[in-house]
Formats: C-alpha cells, structure tokens, sequence
C-alpha cells in the first residue's frame, strides 16, 4: 500500500511540475470559491464571477476551462487583449445557451397547448441557436487551448 501511495505521490508531483514548467497555476478550492493566483473565482449559480481585492473584474463567465484560464492569465499579467477575447468568447457561448435554452421551453409550451404551427416555428428557432451554441463554445474552448 505504501508503494501505491508513493507512486501516486510521484504522479502528483510530476503533473505540479509540468503545470509549473507550462507557467500554469494550481487552482486551490477554498470556503468561498476557487483560488488561481490571487484571483478568487466565485460561483452564483451556474456562472462564475472573477474577483481580486474584492473587485469584480469579470463577471457571469459560463465555462469553468475559460473561467480558470483568465484567471492564470491575470494572476501572471493582469488584464489583457487575450483575457478579453477569451470572456467575449464565453460570453457568445453564454448569450446562445440562455437562447437555446429559452427556445426549447417556448417549444415545449407550444407542443403542450398543442400550437404546432408555433411549436415547429419554435423548434427550427431553437436548432439554430442550440447549433450557434456548440459553436461558440468550441471556439470558445479552442481560444483557451493555447
């Protein structure tokens, strides 16, 4: 057993290395939120606020990879043009989803009442934003790639 947990020891402290060598911080979950840096990234619902010094600096980000991601980045060079692309990146993500989302209810109160002519309407509506929204979120998650 002491073999095991050397090993996975070993493991852990390579993959801390790596993350290092790749300027990468560590998040460290804490009372309040996740801790990357000095940026303290808090939950309120499904978003995610990013804060430092008790100031919001972004605000209702949707991915967590994006969240974390701009977090490493100011915590190494505040805020910057890449910083920025990424949370309007997430924000495109988060408009299309709320979209999506808001659409397939509207479809399903049209299928209940039993308004076909509406709920079709509201179904092709729906496909587009939901597609809209899968394509967001991959250029959104292939900006945090790098």
């Amino acid at each position: 057993m002491s073999n095991l947990k050397s090993k996975l020891q070993q493991v852990i402290e390579r993959t801390h290395r790596k993350l290092y060598d790749q300027e990468q911080i560590m998040p460290v979950k804490t009372n309040k939120g996740i801790l990357v840096g000095d940026i303290l990234i808090v939950p309120v619902g499904a978003m995610k606020n990013l804060i430092r010094n008790e100031v919001v600096i972004y605000k209702e980000i949707s991915l967590n990879v994006i969240a974390i991601k701009i977090a490493n980045i100011m915590t190494k060079s505040g805020v910057t043009a890449r910083t920025d692309t990424l949370y309007r990146a997430d924000q495109e993500y988060g408009k299309w989803l709320h979209e999506s989302q808001f659409l397939r209810n509207k479809y399903q109160l049209a299928r209940q009442k039993g308004d076909n002519d509406r709920a079709d309407i509201y179904l092709a509506r729906y496909c587009t934003a939901r597609d809209k929204a899968k394509n967001a979120q991959s250029h959104a998650l292939a900006l945090a790639a790098f």
